[in-house]
This record gives C-alpha cells, structure tokens and sequence, in this order.
C-alpha cells in the first residue's frame, strides 16, 4: 500500500466497510458517505479543469466539510494548500501568491466575512459541492495519483523573513500512518482532529484515522477550552490523540481527568516537561504516552519514543528511535557519523521525505542534501533538521538543543531571523535583534530589540501593529524594547548575549485606576500570574502584553476553575482587557441571575396557585 495514493488508500477503507463512521462532528459520516461527498468535490474541480500537478488552496476550520474537500481535491490528482484563517492577511496574501493555486474552496462563513477584501485571485469556490451526484463513471476517469505525486503544499516560518512551502507527496503520508511501529491504528480507533488544518499534526490525525478504517472525531469550535477538549474526548469516546507539549502540559495542570478514556496520547513539538509526563502516567494507567518528535519536512513524525510505566522524571525524555521505513542519522559538520553518546546534527531521509520547498530551489540545495559516499547514508537524500541530538547507550535519541535560531512556541516552528527580517523592512526602526527567552512558569517567549531611525524615535505601538498584520500570533514578541544602539561583538556582529534580557524589557502600563470589582482585581491577579508580570493595567490589551494563545488557554482555565464563571474562549480574544472582560461577565452574571430569579418566581407562583386550587368536589374527582 505504501506504493499507492491516498485516495486509493481511503477507497479500500470504504470498501472494506462502506458503513461504519468516517467522521463525527455535528452527526456522524459514513465511510461511503463521506466518498460519495468527496466524489462530489472531486467532479466539481475537473469540471473547471483542475487535475494533477494543480493545487487547490482550502480555506477552512477545522469541520467534516473541510475533510471532504481534502479527500475530493486529492481525488481530482491536485495538491491541497491548507490556510489558516487566523492569519492575517497579508501573510495569507503571500501564501496564496507563492502557492499559486489554480482554485480556491472556500468555507460558507469565511466567503462571507472575507469577500469584500479577499486575499485570493480569481473565483472561489464554496467548499461544499451542491448536491448533484457526478456523471456516472466519472471517477473512473480521473487521473491515477501516483506515489510521489505531492499531495500538500503546507507553510512554516523561514529564516530568510519568507514563510516557505513544503512539498509533501502521497507515498510520505502513507508512511507516516500505514504499516507503522509508534502507535496503533485501525478499524477501532477514534483519533481526535484538534490541530489546525494548516499544522502538520492534522496530517496525522486525519489520515491517521480514514486509511486504517477509524473513526475521526473533529472539533469544529476554531477556540475550544481545555474542558471542550475533554468533552469532545468523552462524548466521542475519543481512544488516541495528539497534542503539542505546551497544550499537553495545560490539561495535566487543568484537565486532567478529561484525558482518561485515551489509549494513546502523543505529545510533542517541544521539549515534554517529566513532572508532567510522570503526572500523567499516574493517572491514566490505561493510556500509552508517546514523545513523537519530527520537522514538517519529513511528515510530521520522524522518531517516537513510548515512555515507560515506571518513568520517575528523574531524566530528560528521548525523542526516541526512527520509526519505520525512515532513517535517522547523527551526523558531524563533515557529514560524517559521529559515534554514539557524542553530540551532533540530526539528519533524516525514507520515505517520509518532503519534494523539497516550493519554488525554493536555494534553499532544497541547502537543506535537502545527498549524504557523500564516505558518510554513514552513502548516496542517500537526506533532510537536515539542524537539531543537535546524540545517542543515549539504549540506542535513542536525546534532543540537545538547536545549532540556528529557530525554536518552537507550542509546537509550531519560529524562525527568529523572519521576525528580525520583518521588523528591518517595516519603516519603523533601523535595525533589530530578537532573542527567545524562558520565562519564570517555564514559557518560551519572543523578545525584540529595536533602535530608532536617524533622528526620530520608535513607537512601540506602531511596531506591533505593524508586526500583527504581518505575522502569525504566535510569532508575535511578548516585549518589544527600544534602545539607542543594539550591542555589538568585536567582529561588529550583533551580541544577543548582551541584550539586557536580565530585565524586565519594559515597564508594564501604569494602572490608570485600582481595580473597581473583586472580578477585576481576580482577572488582574491571574493576568499576572500567567504573563510573569509585576502589574497589568485595566486597559491593557492581552496581546500587547505579549501574550500568547497559550497563555489565554490558561488563563481560560484558572478563571472557571477559581472563579467559577461562565466564559468561552472567544470570548477572552473578543475582550482582551480586564475591564472589557470584567463588563462582560459581570453582564453575563446578572443575566444569568435575572433568568434564575424569574425562573423562581414563576415556580413560586405556580406552587401559590397549587395551593389555592379549591378542593375537588365530594366523591373524588369528575
């Protein structure tokens, strides 16, 4: 099967039972419903010409409807392109530019809100196909997809200030979920689909479940809370899924017991905390706890490690070995092996191996190499993942730091000389350096440094809203600190050592008022707690902070949890400041009330007439 296509694969899980669930969400998806629906994409997109060696971007949350695009433009022999409506969009204007999609799918409620001012050329598509069926034997004429034809195109920062686009083809997927040694899956499986469509980790979650005959359980709400997770754990009895260490960490601390129907839970993108690992394996003794470790360039997992029962934390956590049919090779800066127990670059090839970067070709010279004849993967193409790792006695992999500047903020990749690269070209500054701090809760966090332009000074303000329109949120620096001159070596290089990170980078917001309500001077004590942060004024934004999705999960958390009060995480992005947010439950609180009164009243009025109703006449009742 590995020799065939996704599409092909997914046709023999149909066959093999047309009627168990593909897909739950709202309702649940047959197998040969979601064909049938996929057919339907598929028929629509060769009607305008879309076939292979086209790519079909997809702008979409997370929902069964954007499942059955994928499956229809893979159908059609076309490559999806995956956008992720977070973004802001300038970015998804390059995405789009640089991908150059021959159509675009478009979900209902996007088109809507993103019509008047698309980021996208040309006519999209609903993402839906109307309901007429396909001509009768119009499958049978669609292109034969072949192994490594690509099957996405999916984008992650890039070091020279451009986000880059890796070429996935099918045979890598297949790898990645068909015939593997990390984890099980099957026909009995429910694999919960929480990651973004345009994260990597969706790769393994949706096709993890539809080529082996599983079940895949999607959370629709683009902003569920950590209970959300849990519920949608339980309603769907959810057996295996997959979450990033940061988000990993947050239910261990919040939701704990949300996690115990799982079989299998893999975490990663980061390094995994062993407190928490060891929290874990205590209280889901049934559930198997898996570090997978991989870059997007060699489909999601590279190397798996299962952490064992009796694990104390006393350790760091390997990333483990290489997992079947990939190769995994420690390399010196000669390319040769280094022996085991020494440190030194991780390079891995198999067949999970990207095409290369799209329209990169610089960069696939740099990066995907041919190994030479002398090293220990002769002839082989090989992915450098500039990881510094080395091989404990047991024969697995210890991750040891990074040899550039790229780190990971909840497993998604940051380069920071694609922060640096924007701040120089906004206008606002003359140069900048930025450098990747932890903070005192163990949070990774972005930090610039900017100097003035010749004669004027740099509004911090400016800068950030010039940074929100230009990048993801979390590539977005916690501080932005200005400074006559950035600290020079005595080569005239940038000495990022020497940036007065010691300090706090800039004094937060004085607080124009102390806090009104005991719901303001909580949100603010928690604002604190989470953002490290000495005081936060009422009229702060969130974001302007520096804070991160993450940090608002958290936050999300502490706030049900301590407060008891009724809130959605959309609902902290839509009232990012404590006063705002103070409003808004305080309104919520007497709704609530006033509904409860009323309801009582009414009770109390209908017990009252109960009382007074006249006895029933003698004889009982007519």
């Amino acid at each position: 099967m590995l020799s065939g296509s996704i599409p092909q694969a997914f046709t023999e899980s149909v066959a093999s039972a047309p009627d168990r669930i593909a897909v739950v969400g709202s309702g649940p998806i047959s197998y040969s419903d979601l064909a049938s629906r996929a057919d339907r994409v598929a028929a629509r997109l060769r009607r305008v010409g879309i076939g292979r060696g086209n790519t079909v971007g997809l702008f979409a949350q997370r929902s069964p409807e954007a499942v059955a695009a994928m499956l229809g433009i893979l159908k059609a022999g076309a490559a999806y392109v995956p956008f992720d409506p977070s973004y802001p969009a300038k970015l998804l204007r390059y995405i789009h530019d640089d991908s150059a999609p021959s159509a675009m799918l478009v979900q209902d409620s996007l088109l809507q809100s993103h019509g008047d001012a698309p980021f996208w050329s040309g006519r999209a598509l609903p993402l839906t196909a109307d309901g007429a069926e396909p001509p009768t034997g119009a499958p049978g004429e669609w292109p034969t997809v072949r192994p490594d034809d690509p099957a996405y195109i999916m984008y992650t920062s890039g070091s020279t200030g451009r986000p880059k686009g890796v070429v996935v083809p099918h045979r890598a997927v297949l790898r990645l979920v068909i015939d593997n040694d990390y984890v099980d899956l099957g026909p009995g499986e429910v694999v919960l689909q929480f990651a973004p469509l345009a994260f990597d980790a969706s790769t393994f979650e949706i096709w993890g479940a539809l080529l082996n005959g599983g079940t895949l359980a999607v959370v629709s709400d683009p902003y569920p809370s950590l209970e959300d997770i849990g519920r949608a754990i339980s309603r769907h009895r959810v057996t295996t899924m997959w979450l990033t260490a940061g988000v990993f960490h947050l239910m261990v601390d919040n939701h704990l017991e949300g996690l115990k129907p799982l079989r299998q839970l893999l975490a990663g993108g980061d390094v995994l905390s062993p407190v928490h690992v060891v929290k874990a394996l205590r209280a889901l003794p049934d559930c198997r706890l898996i570090n997978g470790y991989g870059p997007t360039e060699n489909t999601t997992f590279s190397c798996c490690y299962t952490i064992p029962r009796d694990f104390d934390g006393s350790t760091s956590i390997p990333i483990g070995r290489p997992i079947r049919h990939t190769d995994a090779h420690v390399l010196d800066d000669t390319l040769r092996a280094v022996a085991p127990g020494e440190e030194g670059e991780l390079y891995v090839g198999g067949l999970g191996l990207a095409i290369g970067y799209h329209n990169r070709p610089e960069l696939n010279a740099e990066r995907f190499i041919a190994a030479p004849t002398d090293s220990a993967a002769p002839g082989q193409r090989l992915y450098r993942t500039g990881d510094r790792v080395r091989q404990r006695p047991d024969g697995n992999l210890e991750f040891r730091g990074r040899a550039d500047r790229q780190v990971k903020i909840n497993g998604k990749r940051v380069e920071l000389d694609e922060i640096e690269s924007c701040l120089r070209t906004s206008g606002l500054v003359q140069d900048a350096a930025v450098v990747c701090t932890t903070t005192a809760t163990g949070q990774r966090q972005i930090n610039a440094f900017v100097t003035p332009l010749a004669g004027g000074a740099v509004s911090t303000e400016a800068v950030r809203a010039f940074l929100r329109g230009e990048l993801p949120d979390y590539m977005l620096p916690a501080s932005i600190v200005a400074l006559p001159a950035l600290p020079l070596s005595p080569t005239g290089k940038v000495d990022r050592a020497r940036l007065p990170l010691a300090a706090p980078p800039q004094a937060p917001t004085p607080i124009p008022q102390a806090p009104q309500s005991s719901i303001e001077a909580a949100l603010a004590a928690i604002w604190c707690r989470v953002l490290g942060r000495s005081a936060v004024g009422l009229d702060d934004n969130f974001f302007d902070l520096g804070g991160t999705s993450l940090q608002l999960l958290e936050i999300h958390a502490i706030i049900k949890s301590s407060l008891q009060l009724e809130l959605t995480v959309l609902d902290m992005f839509q009232y990012p400041r404590i006063n705002a947010l103070s409003g808004h439950l305080t309104r919520r609180t007497e709704q609530r009330e006033g509904l409860l009164s009323a309801q009582d009243r009414a009770l109390r009025s209908r017990a009252a007439l109960g009382r007074r109703r006249p006895p029933p006449p003698a004889g009982g009742p007519r």
